[in-house]
């Protein structure tokens, strides 16, 4: 009898636990769906949390949705989820009434967004993430950054860094990665905006744009997976391959463009931003990281459908009136491709070049220039081609890109 009343005492205390907890944590939520409210079998305290915030990449479009994980003070998920939505083009979001017994939580957006770098809503969906702590009313952003330094964070944590170090030293690893001066004073990740004008929001606007860049949804998220990855256990960005992908992109994007872009999509939505001076960040990036593009945003394919490409890096001496391909493939139509073919030496008798009409395939060709010996070649779709010949000379080819004043690319090539 004896051990049956200390067994029924048991059983008194474990139900009047749980039934605080039930009481304590009761599902009050207003936007969004709750599931599996669980705030464990030890009876801590739950609190009530309300959060705000927007998902960025360009911004997340209407109707988007914010799944938020609750967290122990680990870092391990503990089964309670809530779902919400985000609510307007600028990709703002709010839940209240999030019942937690800690103040952990994971953010995941995913959605189609608004291409900045484009200029037009995005054609596939992503999923970006964030890791923060929740005050009685926190603002969390959904952004670029708050994605990259999610895993290297929970690393960090695991192996006994506290939570506001990890995020501090996650953001400065991932900064330095991009040659931003970590010697200033930043923000958490999740605080920064691409609709706001800190220099802060600049460096966010940068690092954004270099990862976009003129990539797919596919190739932008799975740019995001490696950068991850490499991230997690060392902090350090590792693996030239990534490096030189982003300094292929980096070195052509168009920031004036860019600017534009973000000002005019947050003028529709009625928003009037002020976009600070982030080319300043990308030009950095260019000059400073020490990364080599080994790779080129535009193929140049080594053959085209009328020969070897005078376009590629493969070959540079050619032969008299021989025929030979023109030929380049954009990734999409968010940059323009201009080519000027100049001759350099060489009598021309009967014209330096010559073609055939029937032969060219999105290529918008100018007026020959008899003043400085040119002729501008404009590419007008996503893939290029063109039948040409040569005399004998040598000429040099100048490839611009986003309207540059300055080519990319300058080819020298000798006709025998």
């Amino acid at each position: 009898m004896k051990k049956l009343g200390i067994a029924s005492l048991f059983l008194a205390l474990l139900f009047s636990c749980e039934t605080q907890t039930t009481d304590t944590c009761s599902d009050g939520i207003q936007n969004g769906t709750e599931t599996g409210v669980d705030c464990g079998g030890d009876c801590e305290p739950c609190q009530p949390f309300n959060l705000e915030g927007h998902a960025q990449k360009g911004p997340f479009l209407n109707g988007s949705s914010v799944l938020i994980t609750a967290l122990d003070g680990s870092l391990n998920q503990i089964g309670t989820t809530y779902n919400t939505q985000i609510l307007d083009n600028s990709g703002y979001f709010f839940s209240n009434g999030l019942v937690l017994t800690s103040p952990y939580v994971t953010l995941r957006a995913d959605g189609f967004y608004f291409n900045e770098v484009c200029g037009k809503p995005s054609s596939a969906q992503i999923t970006l993430n964030a890791i923060t702590q929740l005050s009685n009313a926190s603002i969390v952003n959904v952004n670029t950054l708050t994605h990259l330094e999610k895993s290297r964070v929970e690393y960090l944590v695991a192996s006994g860094t506290s939570f506001f170090s990890a995020k501090e030293q996650a953001l400065k690893e991932i900064l330095y990665a991009f040659s931003v001066d970590t010697s200033n004073s930043f923000p958490n990740a999740e605080a920064m905006s691409i609709s706001l004008s800190s220099d802060a929001d600049a460096v966010l606007i940068a690092i954004t744009s270099i990862l976009q860049g003129y990539r797919s949804e596919s190739e932008f998220s799975d740019l995001m997976a490696n950068i991850v990855t490499d991230l997690h256990t060392d902090g350090v960005l590792n693996s030239t391959s990534i490096q030189s992908d982003l300094m292929a992109h980096a070195k052509i994007l168009d920031t004036n463009e860019i600017k534009q872009n973000i000002i005019d999509r947050y003028n529709d939505l009625g928003i009037s931003v002020n976009v600070p001076n982030f080319g300043k960040h990308v030009q950095n990036f260019v000059n400073n990281s020490g990364y080599t593009a080994t790779e080129t945003v535009i193929e140049y394919p080594e053959f085209g459908l009328n020969g070897k490409n005078i376009l590629n890096t493969v070959d540079s001496v050619f032969n008299q009136y021989d025929y030979y391909s023109v030929t380049a493939n954009r990734p999409n139509d968010c940059m323009s491709l201009k080519l000027e073919l100049e001759k350099v030496t060489g009598s021309c008798q009967f014209g330096c070049w010559f073609y055939s009409i029937s032969s060219v395939q999105n290529w918008n060709i100018g007026s020959y220039d008899q003043n400085t010996d040119t002729q501008t070649l404009i590419s007008t779709g996503l893939e290029t081609d063109l039948e040409l010949g040569f005399e004998t000379g040598t000429y040099k080819l100048k490839i611009y890109l986003n309207d540059s004043p300055v080519p990319s690319r300058v080819k020298m090539i000798t006709v025998n």
